[in-house]
């Protein structure tokens, strides 16, 4: 995900889009209080179930012969399916991509409709009821046959149940440089075994990881002549290889001295993964761009091999190049884009017009 420092509220006592937490956070920012936000029906969640919008997609076909509706709710789901993976326990803040924040708001919302703030309704009625609702995936497959690019292996992840991670702001980069900081940068004050207090801190967490380049998938077979176990894993176990690149950390500055490039080691991530995969595994390639979500079990000391247990890879879809997922002028011909939620007009009349 790209790096942001802001969050953006966009409905009282619902949920925000937050992109990335600064690589110098502290810990207890990372993970926040340890206690998981609790959600109960407000206002606008009531609203969203009396909406047109909502209604209709327990009626697919009035969708899926509308273009406008098609744009709508197919760039809605696919906001939802990348949200999915991300969704956590620290706070009721969500993870998504603001390259896709941006298509919401320049693609999908008109003056009398508001995309994003649909989106954050639709989060929160999963996160409400623990699951993404069946009729919502039956739309979603409809939509996915014209449109090609919401990824159904997200949303059955969430319409089977919410699995959330511990922190959708505890990601590669910062697992990086947070023990830079806390281990090979501690003074010689800290009397404390720093090691230690780091794996307390990180290890045997939930996580969600994007970024990561596929090596190898496949069954883990026994030791033999030709064939290798896979570190700790059991034989006829699923394992994936995965390698992630480190960013450089002098990417962004200016070299007068030409000084000879730092050879920056990759990554390998160890994946045991589940039985079940909500992905076709079958059809990955080595190469492709690819998500992990589960338990970050284990590391080494030079944090070249991590381990991850309960595994599931989804595709990683780099969105650096933009996204078009619809037109406004399209969108506006829905006629379940309209604003129910808040229950205001675009404009108001009087001094609050200006």
């Amino acid at each position: 995900m790209l790096p942001s420092l802001s969050v953006t509220r966009l409905l009282p006592a619902t949920l925000a889009l937050t992109l990335a937490l600064p690589a110098f956070a502290q810990k207890e920012e990372v993970f926040g209080d340890g206690k998981p936000p609790n959600y109960r029906e407000e206002t606008m969640d009531r609203r969203l179930l009396r909406s047109k919008f909502y209604k209709a997609i327990s009626t697919p076909e009035v969708i899926l012969e509308n273009q406008g509706c098609v744009q709508l709710y197919s760039g809605l789901f696919l906001a939802l399916s990348e949200v999915a993976p991300f969704l956590h326990k620290r706070d009721d803040n969500f993870l998504l991509d603001p390259i896709l924040v941006n298509a919401l708001n320049t693609q999908l919302s008109t003056p009398n409709f508001s995309a994003t703030a649909f989106l954050v309704a639709m989060v929160r009625r999963v996160m409400i009821d623990k699951r993404m609702p069946d009729e919502w995936l039956t739309l979603a497959t409809a939509l996915q046959k014209k449109t090609k690019i919401i990824d159904l292996a997200k949303l059955k992840l969430i319409n089977e149940q919410v699995s959330p991670i511990d922190s959708s702001l505890f990601t590669l980069p910062l697992l990086k440089h947070r023990y830079i900081v806390e281990t090979k940068a501690a003074t010689s004050a800290v009397t404390t075994d720093v090691e230690a207090g780091f794996r307390d801190t990180y290890l045997d967490r939930d996580v969600s990881w994007a970024g990561a380049t596929l090596l190898e998938i496949g069954v883990n077979q026994p030791r033999g002549k030709k064939k290798k176990r896979y570190r700790d894993a059991e034989a006829e176990e699923l394992v994936a290889i995965l390698s992630w690149m480190p960013p450089d950390p002098r990417r962004d500055r200016v070299d007068l001295t030409a000084t000879e490039p730092v050879v920056i080691p990759p990554v390998t991530i160890f994946v045991r993964l589940q039985s079940k995969q909500f992905a076709d595994i079958e059809k990955f390639f080595r190469g492709q761009r690819v998500l992990v979500k589960g338990r970050f079990w284990e590391m080494t000391r030079n944090m070249l091999e991590y381990e991850v247990r309960d595994g599931l890879v989804f595709n990683d879809i780099d969105w650096t190049q933009g996204v078009l997922i619809g037109r406004p002028e399209d969108v506006a011909t829905c006629p379940m884009a309209i604003n129910e939620l808040t229950g205001l007009a675009p404009k108001q009349v009087g001094g609050f017009g200006h």
